[in-house]
């Protein structure tokens, strides 16, 4: 997809440029149930002048998160057309999409015929991204666990763990926390899915029931195919001479440079798939 929307109608009030059913607007309503009970699911997107190559990998998991909450499924050329409006240029940013099952229902309980909230904001590209790419991530690991939940694997609203665990980051002065289970086991990372690169094989832990299925993972495993193993990993079985990654669908591959203080090897085959990467997803032809 490209960005040539049309902004004159933009608002300069509007900080964060944001689209709310299609509308300029940086509110809604208080009764929404995304904001009561985090009954939505959201895509980060990046967009390199204004094209996203992970749009459909985007647009699957949205789809797939839909259907199995019973949203309806937001019209994909129109959040295509919408997107447009907040990315035209030729610079690097960031779009999330929010949809929410709407306001209404009695507590808990849905309404029978919902309303969805169409919630589309544009974000500054992060700051010392190209550091980290390059010199890698500060880790800990993080005191708080995660626990199996249903629907498994969906970009849910509902984050208040990874909320805690960038909390401890920021006291611990570190750039991601790896996330456990209670049985010592390998969830994710805070912002993305965990490889462990072990004698130039790469590892993903999982699928675990309590991980994000993530887009950039996703890009690995179609990427990679066999040279991609996936399986039940637990912390106790990391090696002195493993590297780690974290890898989501806005940074890409990201080296971790220290794990709890300790210095961990960076892997020989990093810039392959970096340049990898690069290649597929941000140089725009």
């Amino acid at each position: 997809m490209t960005g040539d929307g049309d902004t004159r109608n933009r608002p300069v009030s509007v900080t964060d440029d944001c689209l709310v059913n299609g509308q300029w607007a940086a509110h809604v309503p208080v009764g929404d149930r995304g904001l009561l009970y985090g009954d939505g699911l959201f895509e980060t997107i990046a967009f390199h002048g204004g094209v996203s190559h992970l749009w459909p990998l985007h647009m699957r998991r949205l789809a797939d998160g839909c259907r199995r909450l019973s949203i309806e499924r937001p019209d994909v050329k129109l959040l295509a057309d919408e997107c447009a409006q907040l990315v035209d240029g030729p610079g690097r940013a960031i779009v999330r999409i929010t949809i929410t099952r709407g306001s209404g229902g009695r507590a808990y309980f849905p309404p029978a015929r919902a309303a969805p909230n169409r919630i589309l904001m544009r974000r500054r590209w992060p700051d010392g991204l190209d550091r980290q790419r390059a010199c890698g991530l500060a880790m800990i690991t993080s005191s708080i666990h995660l626990y199996p939940r249903e629907p498994q694997g969906l970009k849910h609203l509902n984050r208040l763990e990874q909320v805690l665990m960038a909390r401890e980051c920021e006291q611990q002065s570190a750039d991601e926390a790896l996330a456990l289970d209670h049985s010592g086991a390998i969830v994710e990372a805070l912002t993305g899915n965990i490889v462990i690169v072990r004698s130039g094989r790469l590892i993903a832990p999982g699928p675990h029931p309590a991980a994000v299925a993530g887009v950039g993972l996703q890009w690995l495993r179609e990427r990679a195919g066999q040279a991609l193993q996936e399986r039940p990993f637990r912390q106790h079985e990391l090696q002195t001479a493993d590297s780690l990654w974290v890898i989501n669908s806005v940074a890409g591959l990201r080296p971790v440079a220290t794990l709890d203080g300790r210095v961990l090897p960076l892997s020989e085959v990093l810039s392959e798939w970096q340049q990898a990467w690069l290649h597929d997803n941000e140089i725009v032809g």
